[in-house]
Parts: C-alpha cells; sequence; structure tokens
C-alpha cells in the first residue's frame, strides 16, 4: 500500500468515525429528550410563585430530567378549581385552598413554599380604623382563600362575625378596581394589589397587615396519582424547587426579572414584595400550627367535616428523601 492509498484510507475512517460519534451524541441527545417526565405544574401569578418560574427558567428542571410545562393562573384558589378536575401533575397554591383539596382527597401536601405577612393586608378607606369600623360595610375578598381567612380573624379581633359585613367575593384586580371607584369600602388581600389600590385611590389606606392575625402560606400539593406513579419524577421536581428557592433567596434581583418576564410583569414594582417573602420549603412546628389553625377556622366556617390528619393528607417523605434538614418534625411522614 502506497502513502497516497494509506492516507486515504485513514482519513476515510476517520470519517467513518466522526460520522459514528456524530450518531452516537445525536442518539443520547434523543434517549435523554426521551426519558425526560412532562409533568404539569399549576400556579398562581404573583411573586409569590417565583422559584417555580426560576427553576423553569435557570434549567434547574431540566437538568433533573423534567419537562415542566407550568399553568399560570389567577390566584391559587382558581387554580385549584382546574386541579381538582385532573388537569394538573402538582399544584402550587395558597394554604386555604390546599387544606381543601387534601381533605377532598384531590391532593396530597409534600412541602411549604413560602410564607409572608407583611405583604398581607387589608386596605380600605381613611375612614376605617378598626374592625368596628367595617361594620355594615362591603368588604371584598377572594373567597375560599386566606384573604378570606384574614378578614374572618381581624372581624374577630373586633369582636364582630362575617354577617356583619357585606362580603363580596372578587378577583385581585377587580378589588382594587372596585376600591378606587368607591364601589366597596375595604378589601382583604396581598400586595402589590393592596398597594396599588393605596397608590390610586383617594383616601386609601392600609387599615391592618396580617402580622399576628394570619400568615400567607404557598404550599406544593401532588396529585396522589402522580405521587403514586411517578416518585422518583416527584423527587426530581422537589429537588429543583429546593435550588430554586435557593437561587431565590441569594439573588431576589435576578429572580425577580425572570418571574416578571414569565408572567409580563413589573420588576422594579415586584422586587420589594418579593424581598417580604419568605421563600423556604422547610417543614417545622411553625408550620404545622398554621396549617392546623387555619383547619380549625375552615370546620368552624363549614368548609372542612375534620381537622387535617398529616398522616394521610400529606407526604413529607419526599421532601425527606430529598433534603433531610428541611423536614424538623418528628411526628409526620
Amino acid at each position: 500500500m502506497n502513502d497516497i492509498t494509506a492516507r486515504s484510507l485513514s482519513s476515510t475512517v476517520r470519517r467513518v468515525a466522526i460520522t459514528l460519534i456524530a450518531g452516537i451524541v445525536v442518539a443520547s441527545a434523543a434517549a435523554g429528550a426521551l426519558a425526560a417526565d412532562k409533568v404539569t405544574i399549576f400556579s398562581g401569578s404573583d411573586e409569590h410563585w417565583v422559584p417555580l418560574q426560576v427553576a423553569k427558567a435557570k434549567n434547574f428542571f431540566s437538568e433533573q430530567g423534567i419537562d415542566a410545562e407550568i399553568t399560570v393562573f389567577t390566584t391559587g384558589a382558581t387554580a385549584t378549581e382546574a386541579f381538582r378536575a385532573g388537569r394538573g401533575d402538582l399544584i402550587s397554591a395558597g394554604d386555604l385552598p390546599s387544606a381543601a383539596m387534601w381533605k377532598s382527597g384531590a391532593a396530597i401536601g409534600i412541602a411549604p413554599m413560602s410564607e409572608d405577612t407583611e405583604i398581607f393586608g387589608i386596605v380600605g378607606n381613611a375612614t376605617i380604623n378598626s374592625p368596628q369600623d367595617l361594620k355594615g360595610k362591603k368588604v371584598a375578598t377572594r373567597m375560599g382563600s386566606t384573604g378570606e381567612f384574614l378578614l374572618y380573624r381581624y372581624l374577630s379581633k373586633g369582636g364582630l362575625t362575617p354577617a356583619d359585613v357585606s362580603i363580596v367575593d372578587l378577583a385581585p384586580p377587580e378589588m382594587v378596581i372596585a376600591q378606587v371607584q368607591g364601589n366597596i369600602d375595604a378589601f382583604s388581600w396581598l400586595a402589590p394589589f393592596t398597594t396599588r389600590a393605596i397608590a390610586s385611590g383617594k383616601n386609601v389606606k392600609l387599615i391592618t397587615s396580617a402580622k399576628g392575625l394570619a400568615n400567607n402560606r404557598i404550599v406544593l400539593s401532588a396529585a396522589k396519582t402522580f405521587r403514586d406513579r411517578k416518585p422518583e419524577a416527584l423527587k426530581k421536581v422537589v429537588r429543583a424547587l429546593i435550588q430554586a428557592t435557593k437561587y431565590t433567596q441569594e439573588n431576589p434581583e435576578e429572580a425577580t426579572r425572570i418571574w416578571a418576564n414569565a408572567v409580563l410583569g413589573d420588576p422594579k414594582q415586584s422586587l420589594p414584595v418579593v424581598k417580604l417573602i419568605k421563600y423556604d420549603m422547610t417543614v417545622d412546628d411553625a408550620f404545622i400550627k398554621d396549617m392546623n389553625d387555619l383547619s380549625k377556622f375552615m370546620m368552624e366556617k363549614g368548609a372542612l367535616k375534620s381537622a387535617l390528619d398529616w398522616r394521610t393528607e400529606t407526604d413529607f417523605s419526599v421532601l425527606r428523601a430529598v433534603d433531610p434538614a428541611l423536614v424538623k418534625v418528628a411526628t409526620q411522614n
């Protein structure tokens, strides 16, 4: 074999080898894509759900082999209505609608996601200074939400009952419009809707924050069928959210920009709100107490027939398996 033939053969071998390697890479990528678990996650739209958008944008989900589809609803309470219809695998919602889903069997609790008291409150006419001043007044909130819980707590503090006021069920943007136009006297909800009303309306003020009255919590829950069919995929989702939560804690400005880009929000307006929210997936005694207090309220209202059963209606074993330090209660599953 002469030198020219040898070189030609060597070149051919190299081309074949390169083609084979490229084919293997493409096949591996395709196999990886096929192996990704498709997961549908329902969420609300405001700043409480920043970590979900962070996990998507920063590829924390995809790095875990999760193809996450995040469906955003106006509120967590609205998201639960769709989730009950069986259209989602996981849902991140407020504590009150989450507890209702647990009791109905529509979902099982997996982990807390955030909590806050400072951005949660009741705003209204400047003449309202106490619960008694709300008697006979028209007050809006989202029925079946933690906003309703806060309103009941505030009324009770002044010796009033829900029957002493006229409660109107409105979506958050409608609360602001109704308050500014004078169609309601107050509403119980979260920033930035509370702050927008104060900035836009004449003689509108913060009547009370939720501090000492209620702790607004966002909770991650899963469809029981998803938990049972895809336990490893559920662990991957939780692992990605833990990573996203840490990123949000350490990089609030960037996390806010990511969220704002996903939901067409205003990062400048929302950053102060994000900084007031405690993003934390720890299951501790405070979380258990808050949820038990909420459960008691719901039973008194007739929304629940019995207290939460932490052994059957939640499953913290997934969170414990991913990060044992996040489960600080010894009596739960």
